[in-house]
């Protein structure tokens, strides 16, 4: 299996060919869904949360790059005729880079300096790329893959997956597992970027910042597998058939699928009266 890497911008990745982990867990909540997002760029991918998870990333992994993608915005009192046009400026000025408050910058700083008192996270960090896209072939369906990991070693099968939260304690972070299918997450990256270990670094959003580091038992993880695998399956088989199911529809395909019966899914779907019991 090839594997093309790329030190592309973010915004390149994201417009970028390939099927991510992203896609896989949008898939798997509905094929329609993932259609529908695919198909339409107007989701915001600049929320708040979102600019303040990236503006960590860079300022744990490359601090030096910071201040060419970030900028701070002053106080400034948009009620007013003259904080609206003060604004209007700073934004003007802004333009290419991701804005943030004050308050956020404090929180971002407060971030990286906690994380990088974990020794075991600044070891993963010497001789590794960061934030490098990497493109591959799924050799069963012959979907094209794509991902960035956060922190890729040179010289340790490993791979660093940079995680913002509210609670990092081991209870918490399980649940964020379970909740954001981070699972789904390791064994994607693990498989096709060959790699043995996949680690998180999960790092609280608010004081005192506490960083912890964590790996998946091997049954969270190939319970992963087994999810990335049918969502291949079946993105392939919608992608043949120009068919994107609904949730109901949905459960009506993965039973075809684990009864090796795909070939007439289709058929099954259209004549199945479509209404899932809930139990």
């Amino acid at each position: 299996m090839e594997i093309n890497y790329v030190k592309d911008t973010f915004q390149e990745y994201l417009n970028g060919d390939g099927i991510s982990a992203s896609d896989i867990k949008t898939f798997l909540k509905s094929p329609r869904l993932y259609y529908y997002q695919k198909h339409n760029k107007d989701k915001d991918e600049t929320q708040r949360h979102f600019s303040i998870g990236s503006a960590a990333h860079e300022m744990i992994l490359e601090p030096e790059l910071f201040n060419s993608n970030y900028l701070i915005c002053p106080k400034i009192d948009k009620r007013t005729k003259e904080g609206k046009e003060q604004f209007a400026r700073f934004t003007e000025e802004a333009k290419g880079k991701t804005i943030l408050y004050e308050d956020e910058m404090e929180m971002v700083i407060q971030m990286a300096a906690n994380a990088r008192m974990n020794p075991t996270l600044m070891e993963l960090l010497n001789d590794s790329y960061f934030e490098v896209s990497c493109y591959t072939t799924d050799e069963k369906t012959n979907l094209p893959i794509r991902m960035r990991p956060d922190i890729l070693p040179l010289n340790k099968s490993t791979i660093v997956d940079i995680k913002t939260c509210i609670d990092s304690s081991p209870r918490k972070f399980k649940n964020d597992v379970y909740s954001y299918g981070y699972s789904i997450s390791a064994a994607f990256y693990l498989d096709f970027l060959l790699r043995e270990n996949y680690v998180f670094a999960a790092i609280e959003k608010s004081a005192p910042y506490q960083a912890s580091l964590y790996v998946l038992s091997d049954e969270m993880v190939e319970y992963g597998r087994t999810q990335y695998r049918m969502a291949l399956d079946l993105m392939k088989w919608s992608i043949d058939n120009n068919y994107w199911c609904d949730y109901v529809e949905f459960e009506v395909l993965k039973e075809s699928h684990d009864l090796g019966s795909l070939d007439t899914a289709l058929d099954t779907i259209q004549k199945s009266e479509l209404i899932k019991i809930l139990e």
